[in-house]
This record gives C-alpha cells, structure tokens and sequence, in this order.
C-alpha cells in the first residue's frame, strides 16, 4: 500500500535539511542565489615558460649564461563592475659557466588575454631585472601584472584566459622543442 511514496519519505527531510541549513540570518538572502565567477584562467603558454642565453653564437653547455624559468602562477581575481585580476608569479634564473662576476638581466616575458580559447584581444610585453651578485648561483624577481575586463557583463559573454610567457625569439623556440 502506497509503496510508490516510500522514496519520498528519504528525499523529503534531505531537501528540508538542505533548505534549512541554505538559509541564513539575512532575511534578504536568497539560499538558491547562484554567483557565477568570471575570473580569468591563468596558464604558462606550452614552451614559453624557460629561456636560456647564450654567450655568443654557440649552443654549448659551457656557453650557457643562465637558464631562467617562470614559476609560481597566482591570480587575485576582484569582481565588480570590472573584473581586475593581478598575476604574480616568480621568475628565477640560475647562473651557467658562462656568466662570471656580477650581473644584470633583462628578460622580456609577455602577458596576453585570450577571448574564447582563440582571439587574442590584449598584449604587452614587459621586462624583468634580475641580479646575480658576484658569488650568486641564483637570482630571481617576483612580478606581478593587472589586467582589467572592463565591463562584468563582458566578462560573462565569454571566457578569458591570461597567458603568459618568456617573449622568445625563433631559435629561443628551437631550442626549447629540442632540448
């Protein structure tokens, strides 16, 4: 008798705990309210993430001057009538047996915005400066870059991604896919 209702008697107080434990002292609040975030994705581009220099024309291990690498991607993403995202990430460059005493570096690094997974809607390219003192195997920076989406509804009409890596030149890119 009434065997059909016996699923009922479970998922009956499940919904009323759910809708109980939903509601809040703010009588204004909506339990079911759902917020879409719309903050960006934040990646490496495949291949773009180390960058090693030469000194001269040679490709050698003893010629290297130092290998440098991005790491530690982080977003800090606020949404309001825009949504802001600041990346931070380190780039950290170990010495080679090229690079004696002191020195400064400069290396260029890109931060783009991709609409969609396919359009390429911002681009800027930026240097980091390291310093290796004298009896330094390492230096290293942290950088952190904003960028702005400047209307949320914007920001809901599509996806966006921010990619970033070392602006590399061909034989950069050579290198890196043989290595």
């Amino acid at each position: 008798m009434l065997t059909f209702l016996r699923p009922f008697r479970i998922v009956l107080p499940l919904v009323a705990t759910a809708l109980l434990v939903g509601c809040s002292s703010d009588g204004n609040k909506n339990p079911f309210e759902v917020t879409v975030e719309r903050c960006p994705a934040v990646a490496v581009v495949g291949g773009t993430g180390s960058l090693t220099r030469f000194r001269g024309t040679e490709r050698n291990a003893e010629d290297i001057l130092y290998e440098a690498t991005i790491t530690g991607t982080r977003l800090q993403c606020n949404q309001g009538d825009d949504v802001v995202s600041d990346v931070a990430f380190e780039i950290v460059a170990q010495r080679g047996p090229a690079l004696r005493g002191e020195a400064d570096v400069a290396l260029p690094y890109f931060v783009a915005v991709l609409r969609d997974n396919s359009e390429i809607v911002a681009k800027d390219v930026y240097l980091a400066r390291l310093h290796f003192s004298a009896d330094a195997e390492r230096a290293g920076t942290r950088e952190i870059v904003r960028q702005r989406l400047p209307t949320i509804e914007q920001a809901r009409r599509y996806d966006y991604e921010i990619l970033l890596g070392f602006q590399l030149d061909p034989e950069d890119v050579t290198y890196n896919l043989l290595r």
